[in-house]
Parts: C-alpha cells; structure tokens; sequence
C-alpha cells in the first residue's frame, strides 16, 4: 500500500463482461462496505464504457469483439496471444490504478496473474467459481472434433495443480470443493470456503411483482427449474419425468427458466415426448421477476447430473428455492444432497432417473403438508445459516488481514 493510500485497493480480474456476474457482484460491494476499494478489469464487447462506476466498484474495462473472445478464451493454453493480450492489460491495470494485491476470478488467468505477482511481489488471491478442469472436460464444444484437436482435457488438471500451488490465497464455493482442492495442491494453502448463498434481504427486496406472469400459472401446478442450459444440467431427466407425470397431475406445467447452448434440443424433445403443451420455456428471466413464478410453483427441481464438478458446486438456486419456502427435489450430487439431507427441505434422487425423480415428485403432490414443513425448514436455514452476510465475513477478513500485512511492511 503506497504512503498516500488509505484503504487497501483491491484489483479484481475477470475474463468476461460484467455486469452480470452475482458472485462476483456481491463479492465486490461487500468489500466495498467494508471500507475496501474494488477495482474490476473486464472486457466489453463494444456495449458497455470502458469506464464506470457501478455499485461502487470501479470497472476498467477492455474491448475484444465477442466472437473472437469466445475462439481464444477456449484456447488459452493453446494459443498465447490471449495470454499476453492479458498479461499486458493486466499489468497496466496495476500500475494505473495502485493495485496492492489481485483477484483472479476463476482458474484461466491465474497463470497471467502469476507473473504479474511476481513482477510487482504483490498478493493473488485465486476465485475458483468452479471445477474447472472437469467443467472443460464437460463441455461440449470440448469435445467435437475440434475441441479434441485443440484443447487438451488432462493439461488443464496439471495446470490447475501447478497454478494452484503458487498462488497465496485460494477462495472456493464448497467446503467439497476445499477437500477436492487439498488432495490436488496440498494442505498447506490458505482455503477459504465462499458458498454462493444469496442476501435475503435485498433479493427480497428487488422482487417485482409481475401480474403478467402470475396470471399465465394461475391455477397450474408449477415444477420449476432456473438456472443454465446445457447438457449437464440434466434438464431432459426432468422432461421425461414431466411425460410420466402429465396424467398423474392436474394441471401440471413445467416451468423452465434461463438459456443456454442446448435450448433448441431441449424444446424437439419436449415435441418428442408429446409434452409441449405441460412445458413453458420462459428464456432469461430477470431476477425481479422470480417471486412471480413462485407464486404459482409447488415443487423447484435441481436435475443436474452428478459429477466431480456438481458434487463439489454451490448454485445459488437451491438458496433462492429455499428462501421463497418451496421445497427442493434434487440429484444425489455431494454439496446439495448434504444440505437438503441436514435441513430437511426435499427430496433426493439419484442421478438421471427419471422415474424416481418422477416418484419424488408425486410424494410431495399428494402430501401438501409435506411440502409445507419442508418449505418452512428451507426458509429457516437460509435465514439462519445459508446466508451471504455471514459468510463474507470470512472473505472480509481474509482482506482485514491483507491489510495489516501491507501496514507492517509485508505484502505475502
């Protein structure tokens, strides 16, 4: 920290556009109310300044047409412009705005982040919103023909392993995301676990009721789902349980809510299984409006598939079903099996199994109160344990103690 600062400036980095991004959103305005000063480089894609101030933070943002971002951001250990193109924004980002230590938000950059680090012997702190070796291994432009040819799956776990182990500090989702960590890097980092709960109070607050879309379900009843579209989401195990359910139920309506790559997929199938008309694809929504979809929803879903990245994840969804009282019919994945186990507020099934998702489902149809009590547990533990202003505390404290290094003359 320089002589004439007052208060530790935090540089954050992420490889993407901003807003939106809730975690990192919320990270940055915590701080900031802390006493902190929150600088953000990002990229616009030529529809946002190139500089702002939003909710406090201070955004620097650099300009790359999206298309060709979406090409290198996939080739970053393949093809180095990218990562020089950061390494030079990056450091310039430092030096113009005083940075004492840097933020990487997720793994790609911190290999940049590390040269910056070394070059200006300044703190990294490594944001690891996921799993990302095996998010890529997942992926489904990673594996096509190109994909294959272009980007090595095992290469990002040695480098995930190797980046890891010399970064200072390293921020996670889950606590099993911790212990995934410590049998990779080892025991010796300093691991803070930030899950993404949500803020209660402020969610609650923005919410706009929209009669529009409460009057669209009245009278339905609404199984939802909110959240990405892609083939891990495991959106078609829902479906199928929906084509089992849609004479069983009156007046059932599946009510999917976001986007994604395999939209399209996702509405031929619903044709396919003849349940179109039980299917509502709502795209993106705002956040505002999601009270208004409860409203009308007695049942929220989580399908995703299990795997070493959903066993070890933290979505928020599950702590915004828990909030609005609905209870959670989930997959057996590690994280959302312990919490929904512990507090009582839904129901597992294992993984891809549509019938038994379907069975679970139909438990909670025909046992109201049952889904009452588990509604009133959700809401209870968000309230009282799930929540961000207590778990930030730990990320606030970490930069508490930053900033006592830097008074005493220690900057790692």
């Amino acid at each position: 920290m320089n002589a004439n600062q007052t208060r530790l400036r935090i540089g954050m980095v992420l490889d993407n556009r901003f807003p939106p991004d809730e975690r990192m959103e919320k990270e940055a305005v915590s701080l900031i109310d802390a006493g902190f000063e929150v600088y953000l480089l990002c990229f616009t894609f030529g529809d946002k300044p190139a500089e702002e101030n939003y909710r406090g933070i201070n955004l620097r943002r650099v300009y790359m047409p999206q298309n060709l971002y979406k090409k290198l951001s996939a080739l970053i250990l393949t093809v180095p412009f990218y990562r020089w193109f950061w390494y030079w924004k990056i450091k310039r980002f430092v030096k113009q705005e005083k940075i004492d230590c840097l933020h990487i938000h997720d793994l790609p950059l911190c290999g940049v982040g590390l040269k910056i680090r070394q070059k200006y012997k300044m703190p990294l702190i490594a944001d690891m919103h996921e799993n990302y070796p095996v998010l890529i291994e997942q992926e489904k432009w990673a594996n096509n023909f190109w994909g294959n040819l272009l980007i090595s799956k095992k290469r990002w776990y040695r480098i995930e392993k190797k980046w890891l182990a010399q970064v200072d500090y390293i921020i996670c989702v889950a606590d099993e995301m911790q212990e995934r960590l410590e049998r990779i890097v080892g025991y010796n980092k300093e691991y803070t676990v930030l899950p993404n709960y949500i803020d209660p109070e402020p969610f609650l607050r923005q919410q706009e009721p929209s009669s529009e879309i409460e009057e669209k379900f009245k009278g339905k009843f609404g199984i939802l789902y909110y959240g990405g579209f892609d083939s891990m989401r495991g959106i078609e195990t829902l479906l199928e349980a929906g084509k089992i359910l849609k004479d069983k139920i009156a007046n059932l309506m599946l009510i999917l809510i976001g986007t994604g790559s395999i939209l399209p997929e996702l509405q031929r199938f619903a044709l396919h299984l003849g349940i179109s008309d039980w299917v509502a694809f709502e795209g993106w929504q705002n956040p505002a409006n999601l009270k208004s979809y409860m409203k009308n929803t007695r049942i929220t879903v989580i399908p995703h598939l299990k795997s070493d990245q959903t066993d070890n994840s933290s979505p928020n969804k599950i702590f915004v079903f828990m909030l609005e009282k609905k209870p959670v019919v989930s997959t057996n994945c590690r994280s959302l099996e312990k919490i929904i186990t512990e507090n009582e507020c839904g129901l597992i099934y294992p993984s891809a199994d549509s019938q038994e998702l379907a069975n679970k489902i139909y438990v909670l149809f025909q046992n109201p109160d049952l889904c009452e009590k588990m509604g009133n547990n959700g809401f209870r533990a968000v309230m009282g344990r799930y929540n961000w202003p207590d778990s930030v505390k730990k990320l606030i404290k970490l930069y508490q103690l930053l900033s006592l290094y830097f008074k005493n003359g220690v900057t790692t």
